[in-house]
């Protein structure tokens, strides 16, 4: 089993040495790691004593989240990969975080991928409740129930890239991640697209990567704990039009108009006005995006020549 770890980094040097130290320093290292240097400044240049292990492509212009990882994982498969592991370049790896997602791959059928779990860096015993089930009929997506965190593993729709563990065979079938999305959503279109296409999830609570919750905070509302941004809204605008683009692909024609939009809109609308701050600005991104994935608009967007 060849096992290549992908990570995307932009302008943080020395936040990706962490990284690759940590995944570089496990109990089971990859065979080799694809640093993405997503258009940083100064060109990304891994330390010396890491070169041997370590191969940098370099974008001179940033393609977002999505598209660091669709080059990332095509350098992959180059390279002969079994398996790909997805890392954000600010997470941290347990040093049994690959060898637990190796066991469980050893022990589950061809078309299954797996995927480590992020905790808060600031709370480790926290985890980031990011995987969900996906109703087929309405196009909206669910957390996964959170006791399940406890459990060895867990079965999910779709997730956030950080940590994806994924089949070299499951890239070619599929496909890599969507780079015209840019970012924002795009883990969640790449992993809908695996399931719809018969692959199936599973979480590894035990294979942890401990990552920072920046630009969120946590809010208490009918005694459940719910994580909001409190800034960069652009954010927001790349997460709805991405939304309603995958689903604008994956529903019929009458669930997206008659089930999924109402649904979506009102949803995302009511969270923006009861939690967030900045609410001016953030409904500005949410409309902006709703408009945007209706007529098909895809790509980075920018503001006065620079991308936002």
């Amino acid at each position: 089993m060849t096992v290549i770890a992908v990570v995307i980094t932009l302008n943080r040097p020395e936040t990706a040495l962490c990284c690759l130290s940590s995944i570089l320093h496990g109990s089971r290292r990859p065979d080799r790691v694809v640093v993405v240097d997503n258009g940083s400044v100064i060109p990304y240049t891994p330390p010396q004593e890491y070169r041997q292990d370590v191969d940098v492509v370099r974008l001179e212009h940033n393609s977002g989240p999505a598209g660091g990882a669709a080059i990332g994982q095509q350098k992959a498969l180059e390279l002969k990969a079994d398996w790909v592991w997805m890392l954000d370049d600010d997470a941290i790896a347990d040093p049994d975080a690959l060898a637990g997602l190796i066991r469980s791959a050893e022990t589950h059928g061809v078309r299954t991928y797996f995927r480590s779990v992020c905790y808060n860096m600031s709370q480790p015993e926290l985890p980031f409740f990011n995987s969900f089930t996906y109703s087929r009929r309405t196009g909206m997506l669910k957390p996964v129930p959170r006791e399940r965190y406890r459990d060895p593993e867990f079965s999910f729709d779709t997730c956030a890239m950080a940590g994806l563990f994924v089949p070299a065979s499951l890239l070619l079938e599929s496909g890599v991640f969507d780079a015209s999305l840019y970012g924002w959503y795009d883990d969640s279109e790449f992993t809908l697209r695996a399931t719809l296409m018969g692959f199936h999830g599973y979480a590894i609570p035990a294979s942890w990567l401990l990552h920072p919750s920046a630009n969120r905070r946590q809010l208490r509302v009918l005694g459940r704990s719910l994580a909001v941004l409190v800034d960069q809204p652009w954010r927001v605008y790349y997460g709805t039009r991405n939304c309603i683009l995958t689903q604008r692909r994956f529903l019929s024609r009458v669930r997206f108009l008659v089930l999924f939009l109402p649904l979506f809109t009102a949803r995302r609308f009511i969270s923006i006005v009861l939690l967030y701050n900045d609410r001016r600005t953030f409904l500005h991104c949410f409309a902006r995006g709703v408009l945007d994935g209706l007529r098909g608009r895809k790509g980075e967007l920018t503001q006065g020549g620079r991308t936002i």
